[in-house]
């Protein structure tokens, strides 16, 4: 679903054709003629500053939470935890859903990839940044309350599937 690998991206745009580009948005469209797979490229943590990491995902991606976090946290590929959690650590209005989510199913999951997700998710990376910097107007649409309790909620999650033999 997801690759982040640059070089892989590379090689695999070099066989698509490209649809669309939005330069705004920083997203490229392609479709792929062997697979018959449509592809965003795209720069999901960009701003005036920087780009930050380019994703490469299969689209459409499945419309609900469930859905992701069951293609890409249960199956062996790294590159899908780690896309799926970068693509979402700008979505912090989807964290608390994506918490419950996680809280109801996670020994669903594969412990390695459920660590790599929440790793790139950056709930605990963006907290410390917020505290950091103490503005007043805060860049987040939740409030520090609410992401103390969503990090300490993902720690319990680790640690709940840490113990869970499988």
């Amino acid at each position: 679903m997801y690759i982040t690998d640059y070089n892989r991206q590379l090689e695999l745009i070099s066989e698509m054709r490209q649809l669309r580009r939005d330069t705004q948005k920083v997203e490229v469209y392609y479709h792929h003629p062997y697979s018959n797979q449509m592809w965003k490229s795209f720069f999901p943590r960009a701003n005036e500053q920087k780009l930050g990491p380019k994703l490469l995902r299969h689209e459409p991606v499945p419309s609900n939470i469930e859905e992701n976090l069951e293609i890409c946290l249960t199956e062996e590929d790294p590159e899908n935890a780690i896309g799926l959690g970068i693509e979402w650590s700008v979505k912090a209005h989807l964290w608390n859903e994506i918490i419950q989510e996680l809280e109801q199913h996670y020994s669903n999951y594969l412990r390695k990839q459920l660590k790599l997700f929440l790793k790139h998710l950056r709930m605990s990376e963006i907290q410390q940044v917020e505290r950091e910097n103490e503005t007043d107007q805060s860049t987040l649409p939740i409030s520090e309350d609410q992401l103390n309790e969503l990090v300490w909620r993902s720690r319990k999650i680790r640690m709940k599937r840490f113990f869970v033999l499988g």
